[in-house]
């Protein structure tokens, strides 16, 4: 008998185990399958031909760092047309050209900017005395075309030629012209448009105080709108190169380089990382014929060699050692004679990268007294090497004396040390650059030089003014010339006294409240994970089947958001990895969820429907109140906060365990606690990781607003919900909740004395709105992005806009009076 049953439990077991090892096998298949069929969908998701919108109002620099959302834009081409926008206008006035500043020196907030691009003619040539008056627009290039069908020349400028007259005035450049200094040497004369609209020309001979003012001023006195300039002669130029160590090379300059009156072009290249050996590359006025026949550089070239090089040195130490070793003795050695201009007609494209995103390039540039080289080169070494700064290349430049302008950065003769970089584009990087600049920027001091104003604004306001001790004079001009201070950049923002932030120290101590710009971007199809649930929750409580949901068509629309989000914030800021990989994370988790959702509901779930005659059992309503309460949740916390476990109870202890439609209720049963089951224990996850890493979620956002001028003398009440954190002059620090409650608070600053200047240290912000398919949102103060579908109602539509936070206000008020649903305001 004993030796029966135990027949009978070991047939058991073995079928058991049977059975076990089939059903793990069957595991394995069906991830394995929904593994490849969410690649599959994944790949084939999305939206690569999207062509990302300009965004015309954010005016950028070369770096891609400095993004700054101005509040108007105008193109001039008459001193008239620049007279009558700034009389027109009030408030703040911002000037650019080029755009190739690297610190916001074009731009302000909210400004009326004037981009001079457009203002670019050539007004008169006197070909007798070599003179040339232009329009500040024109492009160094632009001008040689002119002047060389005359064999002239440009007398000082910068190595390449794709910079504005009026940008290379305002910074007062140099180029690699032997017995020559800044660009102020060249100049003849100026006129400028002031504050008032008034016309007003500049020589060293009249208004000399403003010629010398607005000559590196940096566009804070006015706008330049004509400068004269004296031209040279175009000759032929041959190269001589020669590689000596760095310590010889301060004598060889004084030696054979200085005073040498055929010199026309000199730099030195120092190497690194060694910085120890360098190059001389001199060309010197010669009678040989030309090797090169082109009289300017092709201006269509195609530089795809040249940036792969340039990544290639960046990337590695072996990199830098090929570029001298190999890459530079290959390129000086064949004999080259050219004409001037066609050596001073260099393109900016040959140094940039197919993409900035991830990492970038930057200048700076530090001025150093001839008889301090030896002194400071050593500095420089120690400095590089100990913060293992990733440095291509450090030119070494030559000036004479600038004594007359006021913020000269060559008040004695003077060698300038270009330095050539890459970073990458988060904040741990540009942090890392500040602190190597910053010791730069010190080391330059302490020899008697200065530093470079155009790069970015690292730079102390104490290490400001002992580069620039004649500053204050400038600021006395500026305050006669411009007493609103209407003149005004992201440089003069933080070096003009009168532009001091009185709240710019709290707000630093504040740690969460600057957010990067670019996430009012990269939360859309975050978001978008919350829109869904409340789509499909919608789409049961008006009778739809779950069969029949298109859980695919929501996943292509997430990627499609991904797509476009991604190549928008490409084209205007960094690339914030973080959040990016956060978001393909969420995506692709997001993915293999509605995959298998979709593909059970499309069989088990559409069968056991059809069983029920498309009828509700009371499982389906618990299921829908469940979606509908998550959909609700996770607008105002994290979504890991939901109570799955909860819910996957409810379904158990709320509704009966027999009924009508018993295989629909049982099948909803187990396919429910199975879903929330999995999100329960994937929730507690995610949340131990997440304050594992982060720490508790800061619920609050930050923002400066202002009181509404008003009749009345009481303080007005902050909106329900705001907190005032902190006070100074005319600026309110608020703290308002995020996520949905963000969108909630935003409405309620229509109705009181309050107006907002800036969220989270950010000018402008997305919007999306639901309404009807195709309808027409051009009377809208704000730029339309782009359209999302609803996958479940082809008759509406998501409109996603870009509005400047100071517009934010009059938008909401628009939308509520034309009816439209303010869908959410994304908050960084």
């Amino acid at each position: 008998m004993l030796e029966f049953v135990g027949s009978i439990l070991r047939r058991c077991f073995k079928v058991f185990w049977t059975l076990i090892r089939s059903l793990a096998v069957l595991l394995i298949v069906v991830v394995i399958v929904a593994g490849i069929a969410t690649t599959v969908v994944v790949l084939r998701a999305g939206d690569d031909e999207f062509v990302a919108p300009k965004l015309p109002l954010v005016v950028n620099d070369v770096t891609h760092l400095n993004a700054v959302r101005v509040g108007k834009v105008v193109a001039p081409k008459t001193v008239e047309d620049i007279q009558q926008a700034i009389r027109e206008s009030e408030g703040r006035v911002s000037i650019g050209g080029g755009r190739y500043s690297q610190g916001g020196q074009t731009a302000y907030p909210d400004s009326l900017h004037i981009d001079m691009r457009s203002f670019n003619k050539v007004l008169a040539l006197d070909v007798d005395t070599k003179q040339v008056t232009v329009q500040p627009g024109i492009s160094w290039r632009q001008l040689q075309t002119e002047i060389d069908p005359q064999n002239l020349s440009i007398k000082i400028m910068q190595t390449y030629a794709n910079f504005t007259v009026g940008g290379s005035l305002s910074v007062n450049v140099h180029g690699r012209y032997i017995g020559e200094g800044p660009l102020v040497g060249s100049v003849l004369g100026l006129k400028l448009v002031l504050a008032d609209g008034s016309l007003v020309s500049a020589s060293p001979t009249e208004n000399a105080d403003i010629f010398y003012g607005a000559i590196g001023g940096y566009g804070g006195l006015g706008v330049i709108v004509e400068a004269t300039l004296q031209l040279e002669d175009n000759v032929a130029v041959e190269r001589k190169v020669r590689a000596m160590p760095v310590e010889e090379y301060s004598t060889y300059f004084r030696d054979a380089i200085r005073d040498n009156k055929d010199v026309v072009f000199h730099n030195a290249d120092i190497y690194p990382p060694g910085f120890s050996e360098l190059r001389d590359v001199s060309w010197y006025a010669s009678d040989k014929p030309v090797t090169e026949t082109d009289r300017l550089m092709p201006a269509d070239q195609d530089y795809r060699v040249e940036v792969a090089l340039e990544k290639f040195v960046a990337g590695s130490d072996f990199g830098k050692w090929s570029r001298q070793h190999l890459i530079d003795p290959l390129l000086y050695y064949p004999e080259k004679v050219v004409w001037r201009n066609y050596e001073a007609s260099y393109d900016v494209a040959e140094l940039e990268p197919e993409d900035r995103s991830e990492y970038t390039y930057g200048l700076r540039e530090y001025f150093v007294p001839v008889e301090r080289f030896d002194e400071f080169v050593p500095k420089m070494r120690e400095i590089f090497q100990r913060n293992k700064a990733n440095i291509l290349n450090v030119s070494i430049r030559h000036a004479k004396a600038d004594t007359n302008t006021l913020l000269s950065w060559a008040p004695t003769e003077v060698f300038a040390f270009v330095v050539y970089y890459r970073q990458g584009t988060d904040a741990e990087a540009k942090q890392a650059v500040s602190v190597w600049s910053s010791e730069m920027i010190d080391a330059a001091i302490a020899v008697g030089g200065a530093y470079y104003l155009p790069y970015q604004l690292q730079a102390s306001t104490e290490q400001f003014k002992a580069a620039y001790p004649r500053a204050k004079d400038y600021f006395g001009l500026k305050w006669r010339l411009d007493p609103n201070n209407r003149f005004v950049n992201m440089l003069w923002s933080k070096y003009y006294p009168f532009n001091t932030d009185l709240m710019a120290a709290t707000r630093k101590d504040i740690g969460e409240y600057y957010r990067p710009v670019e996430q009012t971007l990269l939360t859309i199809p975050e978001w978008y994970l919350v829109f869904q649930p409340k789509e499909y929750a919608d789409y049961l409580a008006n009778g739809g089947d779950p069969s029949s949901f298109p859980f695919l068509a929501s996943i292509d629309e997430y990627w499609a958001l991904y797509d476009r989000v991604v190549a928008m914030s490409a084209e205007n800021y960094p690339a914030n990895s973080e959040y990016r990989t956060m978001l393909r994370v969420i995506g692709i988790s997001t993915s293999l969820e509605y995959v298998v959702k979709g593909a059970y509901e499309a069989s088990l779930g559409r069968l056991s429907r059809w069983l029920a005659d498309g009828e509700d059992t009371p499982e389906d309503v618990i299921i829908l109140q469940a979606h509908r309460a998550y959909s609700e949740l996770i607008f105002d916390e994290p979504w890991y906060e939901f109570d799955f476990a909860g819910w996957r109870d409810r379904i158990w202890s709320e509704a009966p365990l027999w009924g009508e439609h018993a295989f629909r209720k049982w099948e909803r049963k187990l396919f429910f606690s199975a879903e929330f089951g999995v999100k329960s224990l994937y929730a507690k996850l995610i949340k131990y990781a997440a304050q594992s890493t982060y720490g508790e979620t800061d619920k609050r956002i930050y923002l400066t607003a202002q009181r509404v001028q008003s009749n009345s003398i009481r303080l007005p009440k902050e909106p329900e919900g705001s907190e005032i954190v902190a006070t100074g002059g005319d600026d309110y620090i608020m703290s308002v909740p995020r996520w949905g409650g963000f969108t909630e608070i935003m409405p309620k600053f229509l109705n009181t004395e309050w107006t907002i200047s800036d969220i989270s240290g950010n000018h402008q912000i997305a919007v999306s709105l639901l309404v009807n398919k195709d309808a027409d949102m051009s009377t809208l103060n704000a730029q339309e992005l782009f359209r999302s579908r609803l996958v479940s109602d082809e008759s509406h539509e998501r409109v996603v806009l870009m509005v400047a936070v100071t517009g934010l206000a009059k938008l909401i008020a628009d939308v509520q009076g034309h009816g439209i649903a303010l869908e959410h305001i994304y908050d960084y």
